[in-house]
């Protein structure tokens, strides 16, 4: 773990130098915060700067170098002088830092604490393997090898990525800058989400209840925040107990609750089934995903949904800095809201495009309950459709430089002809349902009367918002490849992991508000409803990470140790590859079925491909047919007796390099490597039965 510090540490001092780029920025927009939105800084610098060298990138103006991106920096640095030169911000910046130093330092050291935390979890078990860690990992290694806008699509040599890799791009920024390896990065940057979910999901709670009243004491939203952070982070859900009661009766043949009978049933539960709970009974073929954060952190793939954590937390801090600032309503229709507002989006949406439907809709709500406040139904629906336009046309020219590049997967809208039993849903998302319901039902008045103050409205909006992304995958769902016994699992899993969240920043604000009410008994009894829910979702990581990572041996932070026990000469094959390949030649390996350790090279170096996990790019390209047909001509070049017909498919692809190893000789066993001789190649490379041919 000593060893490994040094480079978390370095991790941190790069994001935190980073950060102090947009410190002057995010001051000047949450002023009205209590922690003036320090935490964001992080992720405001991270998320223009990626997005600065990217449109650059696609523009074919600046490479992704590091060059690059340090003058980038430097510009934001003069930027920043130049502001600060002017009205006297420089004293104010001062006067800021004297007066918020200390929940400067609370949040920053909470944000190191979690990151040390996780990254020590993560070295139990940080092999970059299983699940799509695969996938994940090698479009960070593409973008870091690529040059320009945007990086190459690893398992389809010739073609950019057809998926939402924007937050790859963020961490193959940092790799890039920290000069860290890759390989050990990846948990770093696992970390780093975790980290930053904590202290974002704390910092919007916190401002939620300092904004709510004139005079409070900070230990009161310091703790409620705490507790949201802790949910939204570390909660699961109310299936362990469920389960664990189940099994127990099927054990024991009634409900026994000795210490003995409870050990047993704890046991044998398997912590996958709180995410693959509906429509997994033996007569329902409609299996969906319901994942939350813990499960990712846990499982460890660096996926979309994961990585747009930070960012649409920070996409909530500011529609409540937005609908707190003094010039709402009136000047809000100005370009500082709208403009940054489409950037935000976009961001989003280029990491985890769900999320521009899912935050879409959370404005609308959020903007209409607050326009109530002060004009009529009609008046307040029109400014705010009239607001979301204007936000949705900026979203477009954001994302155009994206766009322009990809194919959008989904093929259409289907009525759901399933629906979850009502218990199902209960055990998921009923401790939140206890949480925050009373809230609805206690302010239902004032929201009838529209006597609702702001953040009353905008935490109402969370829990309405939250319960109608769960209700939608009952009534319809988004068309894709999985349209059989998998129909519903995409929609739902991107639409109720953001619920999930929704849900948890609303939990602490809701406990601080009722716990304001004057009805003792049900203030009191709400308390231990609360206690009770919160401990019941807090003890599923103690089943989650005793399964996952066992905790005995601690293995750092370099995630090939797998490779370096399973498949050693490949692994000294990877690491030649990247002292001695530069740039993003074609090197042709077998094709893998999806969620397999085949793609190795591809994954491990971000050197292209001809075809690399056939169900993922069946996916990413919209049917069958292309990456069928490159898998069989991948089969033809390793297989084939006809040197002729071989050339011309190398030549066709524009391959380099031949990789030949153990996944190569277990694909195609009548691998015929005097082709490669005939056709002049030579080897380069050698470990083993592991061999690299140059293609001259």
């Amino acid at each position: 773990m000593l060893a490994d510090l040094k480079f978390i540490s370095f991790w941190w001092l790069t994001i935190f130098l980073f950060s102090l780029l947009a410190l002057p920025l995010v001051f000047t927009f949450f002023k009205n915060f209590w922690d003036r939105g320090y935490i964001f800084a992080k992720i405001v610098s991270l998320a223009l700067l990626t997005y600065l060298i990217f449109v650059l990138g696609v523009l074919k103006i600046l490479p992704f170098t590091q060059a690059s991106i340090y003058f980038l920096a430097i510009l934001a640095v003069l930027a920043n002088v130049f502001f600060l030169r002017k009205n006297n911000n420089f004293q104010k910046l001062k006067t800021i830092f004297k007066k918020h130093y200390k929940i400067f330092l609370f949040e920053e050291l909470l944000f190191f604490l979690v990151l040390v935390f996780w990254s020590f979890v993560r070295g139990f078990a940080p092999d970059i393997e299983g699940l799509e860690k695969f996938m994940d990992w090698g479009f960070v290694n593409s973008a870091l090898r690529t040059r320009f806008m945007p990086p190459e699509d690893m398992w389809f040599a010739g073609q950019p990525i057809n998926y939402y890799y924007f937050g790859h791009l963020i961490f193959a920024l940092l790799t890039k800058v920290s000069s860290i390896n890759s390989a050990i990065t990846y948990n770093l940057s696992m970390a780093t989400v975790c980290a930053l979910t904590f202290v974002s999901a704390f910092s919007v709670t916190s401002n939620l209840i300092y904004l709510s009243q004139s005079k409070i004491k900070p230990k009161f939203f310091i703790i409620s925040a705490l507790l949201s952070a802790l949910l939204l982070t570390f909660g699961g859900n109310l299936h362990w107990l469920y389960k664990v009661a189940k099994i127990n009766i099927q054990n024991e043949g009634r409900l026994t609750l000795t210490a003995t009978a409870i050990k047993k049933a704890a046991d044998s539960y398997w912590y996958p089934d709180a995410t693959r709970f509906i429509g997994f009974d033996p007569d329902i073929k409609d299996k969906t995903i319901h994942e939350f954060p813990i499960y990712s952190f846990v499982v460890s793939d660096l996926h979309g949904h994961m990585n747009d954590i930070p960012l649409v937390l920070f996409f909530v801090a500011f529609l409540l800095a937005s609908i707190t600032s003094v010039s709402f309503p009136k000047k809000y229709l100005l370009p500082w809201f709208f403009v940054p507002a489409g950037l935000i989006l976009s961001v989003n949406f280029m990491t985890n495009a769900w999320d521009l439907a899912v935050y879409g809709l959370l404005f609308g709500v959020v903007f209409l309950f607050a326009n109530l406040n002060f004009f009529d139904f009609k008046t307040a629906f029109t400014k705010t459709v009239f607001n979301g336009l204007l936000m949705i046309l900026f979203w477009y020219l954001f994302t155009l430089p994206f766009s322009l590049n990809f194919i959008p997967m989904v093929e259409g809208l289907r009525l759901s002809d399933s629906h979850t039993p009502f218990y199902q849903l209960f055990i998921l998302y009923g401790g939140f349902w206890l949480i925050c319901f009373p809230f609805v039902l206690i302010f239902i008045k004032k929201v009838i009367s529209n006597r609702l103050s702001v953040t009353d409205s905008l935490v109402l909006s969370l829990i309405l918002t939250a319960t109608i992304l769960i209700l939608i995958p009952e009534i319809i769902y988004l068309k894709d490849i999985y349209i059989y016994e998998h129909r519903r699992a995409n929609t739902m899993f991107k639409l109720v992991y953001q619920a999930f969240m929704l849900y948890s920043l609303a939990a602490g604000y809701v406990l601080f508000r009722i716990s304001q009410t004057k009805l003792i008994i049900p203030k009191i009894f709400y308390k231990l409803i609360f206690l009770l829910v919160f401990v019941i979702h807090l003890i599923y990581p103690y089943f989650a990470v005793k399964s996952f990572y066992g905790l005995k041996e601690y293995k750092g932070l370099w995630g090939l140790n797998f490779l370096k026990n399973s498949y050693p000469d490949n692994l000294a094959a990877i690491e030649w590859i990247q002292q001695n390949i530069s740039g993003q030649p074609v090197m042709l390996e077998a094709v893998g079925d999806s969620y397999t350790t085949f793609n190795q090279v591809s994954s491990a170096t971000g050197l292209p491909t001809i075809e690399g996990w056939i169900v993922h790019e069946w996916l990413w390209r919209g049917g069958y047919d292309q990456p069928s047909a490159r898998q069989t001509e991948v089969q033809k070049i390793y297989e084939s007796e006809n040197s002729s017909e071989v050339q011309s498919l190398l030549q066709k692809y524009f391959v380099k390099y031949i990789f030949v190893g153990d996944k190569e000789y277990e694909k195609y066993p009548k691998l015929n490597e005097k082709n490669f001789i005939d056709l002049g190649a030579k080897i380069i490379f050698t470990s083993g039965k592991t061999k690299i041919y140059q293609l001259l």
